[in-house]
């Protein structure tokens, strides 16, 4: 089986978050897959079970050990190499089909050799936290008064999205993966993103890392998937702030730095101010590897 390893949100071999891309997955089945996924190893392997057309491409994501409806960076590393492959125009509307959906992708055209893949992400309603905030610092090494007061904890999808203060306290949370996964598995979560407004970059607006035992992924670096719900909730409270006569507004997402693999997550909100009705994720990629893999 023909297999490119790529990292996405950089451009630099080594940095972002890595994926497997299977370009020519039609007829796979499920287990087949999923084994693949394995032994790529990466937190997400995309697969291609039909096109690329004019259209677009249908993609299926596996993480190590499950299926996932959505992927963000292994959708940026998949439309990054069907662009560098010709195998679709290196600027131009296309359209995602996976579990999560039909998804509008845009390719921006960055220099002869790249593009910059945009794609809208999936809507989850915003809901309160199931599990007490308190149990979840304690298996993460964090406390209570690291929590940034003036945003709230919310539940988005299967992830609980926790405010910091400082990014210091973010970098030194050291997560009990198995004990994390007992306490979130049961209310239908799989992980818990941590956040901060105190980034490396000043071009940036916020700093993340991202635990995920749930889907087999200690710390995922660079996460499309939350990235785009974070502008969402970062334009509902105020941090964005969005045209009151609508418009869109854009900003930098930081994450991966504190596992030595800096991503770099562009984030577009839509709507009007207090009011985000749709978000964008973007970001470059760079082919590593290009090989057979014998499962």
């Amino acid at each position: 089986m023909q297999v490119t390893i790529v990292d996405a949100f950089t451009q630099t071999a080594g940095a972002g978050n890595r994926a497997g891309v299977v370009l020519d997955a039609a007829g796979l089945g499920v287990e087949a897959m999923q084994r693949i996924a394995a032994a790529v190893g990466a937190s997400e392997t995309a697969f291609v079970v039909s096109g690329p057309t004019a259209q677009g491409v249908r993609l299926r994501y596996f993480t190590p050990t499950s299926e996932i409806d959505f992927c963000g960076h292994a959708t940026v590393a998949t439309f990054h190499l069907l662009a560098e492959r010709g195998l679709v125009p290196r600027a131009g509307a296309l359209k995602l089909e996976c579990a999560a959906g039909v998804l509008d992708v845009e390719l921006e055209s960055v220099d002869a050799r790249r593009s910059r893949a945009w794609i809208v992400t999936p809507r989850h309603p915003w809901l309160e936290t199931p599990v007490p905030l308190e149990q979840v610092l304690a298996l993460v090494g964090g406390t209570v008064d690291m929590v940034d007061g003036s945003l709230p904890v919310r539940r988005n999808a299967h992830r609980i999205m926790v405010p910091f203060r400082r990014r210091a306290d973010v970098w030194e949370l050291a997560p009990r993966s198995n004990s994390l996964d007992v306490l979130l598995r049961p209310h239908g979560l799989s992980g818990a993103y941590f956040f901060t407004r105190e980034t490396l970059e000043a071009g940036s607006v916020a700093h993340s890392r991202y635990f995920v035992p749930g889907m087999g992924v200690a710390e995922d670096p660079a996460t499309g998937s939350a990235a785009g719900p974070l502008g969402m909730y970062l334009a509902m409270h105020g941090v964005l702030t969005l045209p009151a006569e609508g418009g869109t507004v854009r900003a930098r997402i930081e994450q991966g730095d504190a596992m030595g693999k800096p991503g770099r997550i562009e984030v577009e909100v839509t709507g009007r101010a207090g009011q985000p009705e749709q978000a964008r994720i973007g970001g470059v990629a760079v082919t590593v590897l290009d090989g057979t893999l014998h499962v």
